[in-house]
């Protein structure tokens, strides 16, 4: 699954965050969305809660986020049986 919050360029300064994955098709699917109001560590922990909600408890195998490092606490504490990886876009887009 992907989770990307890098949208935040709205008139109302409100970061999308997309819940994005891949379904047993091999299809891409929007698992869910919010908009956030910040990237504090409260709100995301509260996001990952509600979406755990929504998807009976099921974690994601493995997520995929930039390297936002407020975003990686809360992963570790809500996903904690899933995988976390660094997008490589995001990455390259530091290097270069």
């Amino acid at each position: 699954m992907s989770f990307d919050t890098t949208f935040d360029t709205n008139r109302y300064k409100m970061i999308f965050a997309p819940f994005t994955g891949i379904d047993n098709h091999r299809h891409c699917v929007t698992f869910g969305a919010a908009f956030l109001g910040d990237k504090k560590l409260e709100s995301f922990i509260w996001l990952f809660e509600k979406f755990l909600e929504a998807m009976g408890s099921h974690r994601p195998i493995c997520i995929i986020t930039d390297q936002d490092p407020t975003m990686k606490v809360a992963i570790q504490k809500v996903f904690d049986t899933s995988t976390h990886r660094l997008c490589m876009w995001h990455i390259m887009k530091k290097v270069f």
